[in-house]
């Protein structure tokens, strides 16, 4: 693992960037301009499309085996044991936004809003009672969606990164999370379902 965060950053735009096929990273190693990997731009709306799965193992396992795969590609965590763990710890959190995969639409596993030149659908967030219509990040395809996701999380929120990449089976970065913004739960409660959902997907994904 790296001494210092701060090599970390750009470090992960670019292995994952580069990885995406979309607009997250240019061809030839250079880092990406601005941090909409969509390959849609256009801030247009497009239609809200379910692209979660029902079943609970098939959508854990398809999106595990696919974050696993770009963070071993990556090079960067050299870990294989590590690497799983970040993968699983990840995974978690992206059930416990999606119901796990019961409520994810366009490609988004975290929840994010969109951007103002992101392609978004309009819903409501099902978490708040009477809540008002927002725009939220819709993505072309699975892979775009999830490397620009990580992305997001480090560059948003690097303290939850850094713990999460220094500590990925603590909840402490699960924790800073909501400190920093990105949910309006307590973070007790909010950890308490994300290491619920971890310790059921651990058996689910990595037997």
């Amino acid at each position: 693992m790296p001494q210092s965060f701060n090599e970390l950053l750009p470090l992960v735009i670019l292995a994952f960037g580069g990885l995406s096929g979309g607009t997250a990273g240019a061809a030839g190693g250079t880092l990406p301009g601005t941090t909409p990997a969509t390959g849609l731009t256009s801030a247009l709306e497009v239609p809200r499309v379910r692209t979660g799965i029902d079943g609970w193992r098939e959508w854990a396992k398809s999106r595990y085996d696919l974050l696993i795969g770009l963070i071993r590609a990556s090079g960067y965590v050299t870990d294989d044991s590590q690497a799983q763990e970040i993968a699983l710890s990840l995974l978690a959190q992206w059930a416990h936004e999606t119901a796990r995969g019961k409520s994810e639409w366009n490609h988004n596993l975290g929840g994010w809003r969109a951007r103002r030149k992101d392609t978004y659908f309009t819903a409501r967030d099902m978490q708040t009672a009477n809540s008002p219509l927002y725009r939220w990040t819709a993505y072309p395809d699975l892979t775009t969606g999830m490397t620009d996701q990580v992305m997001r999380l480090v560059k948003t929120f690097p303290r939850a990164a850094k713990l999460l990449l220094a500590e990925p089976k603590s909840s402490r970065w699960v924790e800073q999370l909501g400190k920093d913004g990105y949910y309006t739960a307590k973070p007790s409660a909010y950890a308490r379902a994300w290491a619920t959902n971890r310790a059921e997907l651990k058996g689910v994904v990595m037997p």
